[in-house]
């Protein structure tokens, strides 16, 4: 199961609306950093300045998650959420 739909039905219909609002900035910045380094053609590729900003600015949004929602139930989710950012390749 992708992890992005794992965390998803995990944080969607939480009852803290802060987290709800957390959670779609990282699914967004994620998918954002996805689909900036898994192009189907190398000159649609995003360049490595841009994938380095992406990755920044998607682990800033999940540390801010982290910070709203910092359960031990979550803790396994976002870890494994993050290390697909760590392991998000910078060279495209």
């Amino acid at each position: 199961m992708d992890i992005l739909r794992k965390a998803n039905d995990r944080f969607d219909d939480h009852s803290d609306p802060a987290v709800r609002g957390a959670w779609r900035d990282v699914r967004a910045r994620v998918k954002g950093l996805r689909s900036a380094v898994k192009t189907s053609h190398h000159s649609e590729r995003a360049d490595r300045e841009t994938v380095q900003l992406k990755k920044r600015r998607a682990l800033k949004r999940l540390k801010r998650l982290r910070k709203e929602a910092p359960s031990r139930l979550y803790g396994t989710t976002l870890d494994e959420l993050e290390e697909e950012i760590h392991s998000t390749p910078v060279r495209v």
